[in-house]
């Protein structure tokens, strides 16, 4: 049992002895590697590191090539790998230097031929370092003033900002003297009450206030005062305002309850005046 034992860990032992027997000759086919630039390499320049694979005879499994967009060692980064037929490129970037320039080897990698063997790319010193050149240590570092700065002209932009402010003044000047001139001068009565009812909407607006420019809009529609007797011919001579005449002798009953009876009620709801407004203003936009 002993001896059977034996005779397998040799077995074993041949074999992995063999194995990297097959990677070591691997290992050694020359391979040239070049670097665009070895030396003034600071935080941030791209390494494109390029390997001749003229000389061996079977190619490279692309499975084996190492990952992209991954940090190798301290201070590479690999973004990405072109492959060619006679040429590997690894396309690196610097994201750490030391403090002062410093020789580094670019990272060993591990690869499969064609024939399943195992090749160890060869690798290339370059010199990387700061930007700056620091003796005695990062605090002494000294920036350098800046630079004076270019002075650009600004009349172009000042007179565009006073054509623009004085359009605005005009503008705003016009749509006053629209909105509180021209505008209410020709605005249909029941138009203006609405309007007027809308500015008091948020004071404290009182039946008394509510009910007069309800009436001031009725007054202006007959042209003369109207009372709750002429009613009736004042709604004749104004068909479209029939659909109403309900609501408005409610209101006209209300009102004269409350400013003419000898004991006074109280006057009509300031939302009902609002609403019969509205709509004695629709029916005055399509009369």
């Amino acid at each position: 049992m002993i001896k059977l034992r034996y005779n397998i860990l040799k077995y074993v032992i041949f074999i992995v002895v063999t194995f990297y027997s097959g990677m070591s000759v691997a290992a050694d086919n020359s391979l040239n590697v070049s670097v665009d630039r070895t030396w003034g390499l600071l935080l941030g320049d791209d390494v494109t590191v390029k390997i001749d694979l003229t000389t061996l005879e079977q190619g490279i499994d692309d499975s084996s090539l190492p990952l992209e967009d991954k940090r190798y060692g301290t201070w590479l980064y690999l973004k990405t790998t072109d492959r060619t037929t006679s040429h590997l490129i690894f396309h690196f970037q610097i994201v750490n230097v030391p403090l002062k320039n410093t020789a580094i080897e670019t990272p060993r990698f591990d690869v499969k031929q064609a024939d399943g063997q195992w090749l160890t790319l060869p690798t290339t010193p370059i010199t990387i370092g700061p930007s700056l050149a620091v003796d005695e240590g990062v605090e002494n570092i000294t920036a350098k003033p800046d630079m004076k700065p270019t002075l650009i002209s600004t009349d172009e932009s000042v007179k565009r900002l006073q054509i623009f402010v004085l359009t605005a003044i005009v503008s705003g000047l016009i749509l006053a003297l629209w909105h509180f001139g021209w505008k209410t001068k020709n605005r249909q009565p029941f138009a203006q009450a609405v309007h007027d009812l809308s500015r008091l909407k948020f004071h404290a607006v009182t039946p008394d206030q509510a009910t007069r420019i309800l009436h001031t809009a009725f007054n202006h529609t007959a042209g003369t005062v109207v009372v709750y007797g002429e009613l009736e011919a004042f709604i004749k001579q104004r068909p479209w305002l029939q659909p109403l005449q309900k609501d408005i002798a409610l209101f006209y009953t209300q009102s004269e309850q409350h400013f003419f009876a000898r004991n006074s009620q109280e006057g009509p709801d300031v939302d009902r005046v609002r609403k019969l407004a509205k709509a004695c203003r629709v029916k005055e936009m399509l009369a």
